[in-house]
């Protein structure tokens, strides 16, 4: 998906947001040379003779070509994270149709390896958790063609992970306990182009 009709989907304050990620993004992979840079030259400086080093491997195993295709071009992981950013809003807008508070879409790409987005919520009893946690999987499979993995019954902390956005939803006592937004507090926030209910008690 492009980068425009995410921004069209998700709103102008998930816009703004976005540009923050792309920002914390480049951050990150400035450092990321950086260091990588500093190790390859500390190896290389222990290494006598390096030419001879590579002869003899490739006298035993022969010349091999390593290509991964992991690494994506910066324009196509933009892309990529603003399709899970209107994926991301659109489920949070979910909860927030069956009633759920205090609900926080964190980008967590630059900390963690597994996901892009977190979904936090919380419900008030299992019932709840129960009917959000059903249409967000409807909507998922017949939109998206997603299915996610993750609890299928409610719990006091259920979990649906669709791969690139992670969806917690809480009890109240369970959400405060946990704490996954201190946890996880170098984040980055994303506005919500929805109102949000506050937090019970509050």
């Amino acid at each position: 998906m492009a980068v425009s009709t995410a921004l069209s989907i998700a709103g102008a304050g998930a816009g703004k947001s976005l540009l923050r990620i792309q920002n914390r993004e480049i951050e990150f992979q400035e450092k990321n040379l950086a260091l990588r840079k500093d190790s390859d030259e500390s190896f290389l400086s222990n290494v006598e003779d390096t030419d001879e080093m590579f002869d003899g491997l490739f006298d035993k195993y022969g010349k091999v070509v390593f290509r991964s295709n992991d690494n994506k071009p910066p324009t196509a992981e933009v892309d990529d994270d603003a399709e899970s950013l209107s994926f991301a809003v659109e489920m949070a807008k979910v909860a927030s149709d069956v009633k759920a508070s205090d609900i926080r879409v964190l980008f967590v790409k630059p900390l963690v390896y597994w996901t892009r987005f977190f979904i936090i919520a919380t419900a008030f009893s299992r019932p709840q958790i129960d009917a959000i946690n059903s249409r967000m999987r409807d909507l998922a499979e017949k939109k998206y063609g997603r299915v996610s993995t993750g609890d299928t019954k409610p719990n006091s902390w259920t979990l649906l992970d669709f791969g690139d956005v992670v969806i917690h939803i809480f009890l109240p006592p369970q959400r405060e306990f946990y704490n996954l937004e201190e946890f996880y507090g170098n984040a980055t926030p994303i506005e919500l182009p929805f109102e949000n209910q506050p937090p019970f008690g509050r």
